[in-house]
């Protein structure tokens, strides 16, 4: 995956098809989506520290691995730059985390409202 980026303090809604490593979709039926964003330097074995923090238990298309991620502007609302991420599916004797990737922090160049 490419650097996915969000524009900070504005809402985002990730559309995300998970799939196992012979990209093959996860059923997400009864499963839990977790979605973490930490600072590339946040080794820590928890997510306490962690920037943007959301969870997911309602699929758009759950057996087709389908979800949909949605931010509010509070939770984007965070320094610009560059983190670490990923996605953890948990559930029904299922523990699987997507491969590290990076989300970028970018600012919002309008900002008036009239």
């Amino acid at each position: 995956m490419d650097i996915l980026h969000i524009q900070k303090g504005n809402p985002a809604s990730l559309n995300v098809t998970i799939t196992d490593t012979a990209g093959t979709a996860l059923d997400l039926t009864g499963r839990t989506v977790f979605f973490t964003v930490k600072r590339k330097n946040d080794y820590s074995d928890d997510d306490e520290d962690a920037v943007i923090t959301k969870t997911v238990t309602s699929h758009s298309d759950p057996t087709a691995g389908k979800t949909v991620i949605s931010l509010t502007a509070t939770q984007t609302d965070v320094d610009r730059g560059v983190y670490k991420a990923d996605i953890r599916v948990y559930g029904e004797g299922l523990q699987r985390n997507t491969e590290q990737f990076y989300v970028e922090i970018i600012e919002v160049i309008t900002i008036r409202t009239t």
